[in-house]
C-alpha cells in the first residue's frame, strides 16, 4: 500500500491490523467494516451528481420541477428526491384567485396577469399546503384556485390547483387538467 494511504489510516504508521483497539493499517479495511460510512459517501456522491447534472440534463431539471409542484409520477420518485436540497435554481411563481382560471378573461379579454404572480423561493405548492400560506389564503373558507409556475433554462412547468371547501377548515386539493 502507498505510504500516503497508510498515513491516512494510521498517522503514526505503527498500528497493525487485527489488534483490538488499534487503527487498521489499510483504508479498505476501514471501508469494509463500516457500511454506514459507505452509505453516507454514496448518498453524498449521488446528490452531488444530481445537482451537477441538473443544468445539463433537461430530464433531471424537469423531475425536480415536478417535485416542487407535487406532480412526481409516484411517491417513490418524490421520496427518492427528498434528500436533494431545495435549491433556488428555479423562477417559482404563484398566483391565488377567488375565481377559476380563465373565468375573468372571457369577460375582459386578455389581461396582463404578470403583476398578480408572487415569486417564491422553492416549493410553490406550499402556498396551498403549508402553514402561513394555507392560513392566509383559506381562512375565510372559500374555494381558491392556485396557479404555480416554475421556469428553468427554457423549461416551464405550470400547475393549476383548486382547493375546494368541504366544511370548516377542511379542503380538498384538486389538480386541474393540463390545458
Amino acid at each position: 500500500m502507498p505510504n500516503f494511504l497508510r498515513l491516512i489510516a494510521c498517522p503514526s504508521g505503527r498500528a497493525s491490523a487485527g489488534k483490538r483497539g488499534v487503527m487498521p493499517t489499510r483504508l479498505n479495511e476501514v471501508l469494509k467494516n463500516d457500511i454506514g460510512f459507505i452509505a453516507i459517501l454514496f448518498s453524498v456522491a449521488a446528490i452531488a451528481t444530481w445537482l451537477l447534472l441538473m443544468p445539463i440534463v433537461p430530464a433531471i431539471a424537469n423531475a425536480t420541477m415536478h417535485r416542487f409542484h407535487l406532480r412526481s409520477g409516484s411517491f417513490m420518485r418524490f421520496a427518492a428526491q427528498f434528500p436533494i436540497p431545495a435549491m433556488y435554481n428555479f423562477a417559482n411563481r404563484t398566483e391565488v384567485n377567488d375565481v377559476p382560471p380563465g373565468f375573468v378573461d372571457s369577460f375582459f379579454g386578455s389581461l396582463d396577469v404578470d403583476d398578480s404572480f408572487r415569486y417564491i423561493n422553492h416549493f410553490p405548492a406550499r402556498d396551498a399546503t403549508f402553514s402561513v400560506g394555507r392560513y392566509v389564503n383559506l381562512r375565510d373558507g372559500r374555494d381558491r384556485w392556485f396557479t404555480l409556475e416554475s421556469d428553468y433554462r427554457g423549461q416551464q412547468l405550470r400547475t393549476q390547483l383548486h382547493l375546494k371547501n368541504r366544511g370548516e377548515r377542511d379542503f380538498v386539493l384538486l389538480r386541474q387538467p393540463e390545458s
